[in-house]
């Protein structure tokens, strides 16, 4: 019976080491086929690193225009807008439609690659936008490809240069998130050519105060560019009446004097003025000076608007930078937890090791390599994210801030002067018409 007993326990620990083996098997399988598949990805990935790269040496001038807001169905009859998208760059001709949570989930996916860096602002998401509504949309989302193609990494980027302009497949959001997350690794090999970077050092106390203060300055031109923009807003406001009104005067009372009051007094309809029927030239100033005035109202808003985005969208970097922190810690996490495991590898059974045991024992050392070189590499791309804010971004975003508030009260200005110049042109024309009208003596 003792005997019966004893063979029962040596078959259930051979049963138990068979199922261990099988189970261990089945792991070191399933990461094998995880590492074929990162193999794979990666490899993906560093054949779009290369297309990038190629097409950022290249001069070729970008065009790209976003136009026609257009309402389609869906196969299940739903209804929703979608914007034709087309251009030419180093890769051709393209030509698309593409719908706002396509562009939405574009800037989100170019967020998660380049965390710290600046990335284009959009205009708010809006339910069903119609008249200025969807006008202002076009406008800012034309703002919106003008600086991606100013600045190349983005704009020649895998995400946007072969997937949002040129793919046919029905769901691009669902294609853009699809594609190989970057590897941390070849991320910065990219990021060293882009920027011509070799060696960065940790960020010293001057490189924290720098960005502090860029932090705060973003916060509070924030502040000032919402009153800004309110004020603009009202002004834009209060110029449409008074044009609304002007043109009501000149276009629908003035005339209608002329037709009821005057003509009758009058041989024929040439003697009138503003509805003189030769006077095609002057209705024609008049309505270039309706729609002018409208484009510069439009214009400055727009600008404003955009500068207020893009001081978001500066500080967005910023808390994206934070994210690199983030996710070293939590590999930081794994790496320790690795440790743990290991150390209770090397503690079982007195250390006396069998195959099974010498086989997990360097399977996780081998982890723990990788993981103390992931924690490496997201510590060094945090310093090089660091070090181009430090160095180039900021200097340049505070570059573009000047240029752009030099650019805004430039616009205003030519913009005034245009339309003082067409007013002037139809006080002009007035004048010469009434003067070649006067009643003679």
């Amino acid at each position: 019976m003792q005997i019966d007993e004893t063979n029962d326990t040596v078959t259930q620990m051979i049963d138990n080491d068979v199922q261990q083996q099988q189970k261990e098997a089945e792991n070191n399988q399933q990461d094998n086929q995880q590492e074929v598949i990162e193999q794979q990805s990666l490899e993906q990935y560093q054949e779009s690193n290369e297309i990038l790269l190629k097409q950022m040496d290249d001069d070729e001038p970008i065009f790209i225009l976003v136009s026609n807001p257009s309402e389609v169905k869906s196969s299940s009859m739903n209804k929703f807008l979608v914007y034709t998208v087309k251009g030419k760059d180093a890769l051709g001709n393209f030509e698309v439609q593409r719908r706002f949570n396509e562009f939405y989930t574009l800037r989100e996916s170019l967020l998660q690659i380049w965390p710290g860096l600046y990335i284009p602002p959009l205009p708010d998401k809006l339910v069903n936008p119609t008249g200025d509504q969807l006008l202002e949309r076009v406008r800012l989302l034309n703002i919106f490809v003008m600086k991606m193609a100013q600045i190349k990494y983005l704009y020649y980027s895998e995400e946007f240069v072969q997937v949002f302009l040129r793919s046919s497949q029905a769901d691009v959001c669902k294609q853009i998130q699809s594609l190989p997350k970057p590897n941390i690794r070849s991320q910065i090999e990219k990021f060293k050519h882009i920027f011509e970077l070799d060696q960065v050092q940790e960020p010293d106390a001057n490189s924290i105060n720098k960005i502090n203060q860029m932090q705060r300055f973003c916060k509070q031109s924030q502040q000032l560019l919402i009153k800004l923009f309110d004020q603009a807003k009202g002004l834009s406001g209060s110029k449409r009446c008074l044009k609304e009104l002007f043109h009501s005067f000149f276009g629908y009372g003035l005339q209608e004097f002329e037709q009821q009051v005057l003509r009758p007094c009058l041989e024929n309809e040439k003697q009138l003025i503003l509805t003189n029927p030769d006077a095609q030239e002057l209705k024609s100033t008049l309505d270039y000076l309706k729609d002018q005035n409208q484009i510069s109202l439009d214009k400055i808003q727009d600008l404003i608007s955009t500068e207020q985005r893009d001081m978001e969208a500066f500080l967005q970097g910023f808390q994206s930078r934070e994210s690199l922190l983030l996710t070293k810690s939590k590999v930081e996490n794994k790496l320790r937890d690795q440790q743990e495991q290991l150390t209770k590898v090397m503690i079982a059974k007195g250390g006396s090791f069998g195959k099974t045991q010498e086989e997990q024992r360097q399977k996780i050392e081998l982890q723990i390599i990788e993981s103390q070189n992931d924690v490496d590499s997201y510590k060094y791309y945090y310093q090089m994210v660091t070090h181009v804010l430090t160095t180039k971004a900021i200097d340049k975003f505070k570059k573009d801030k000047h240029e752009s508030y030099r650019r805004i009260v430039r616009d205003l200005a030519q913009l005034e002067i245009e339309s003082n110049q067409v007013m002037q042109e139809v006080w002009t024309r007035i004048i010469s018409l009434a003067e070649s009208l006067r009643v003679k003596e």
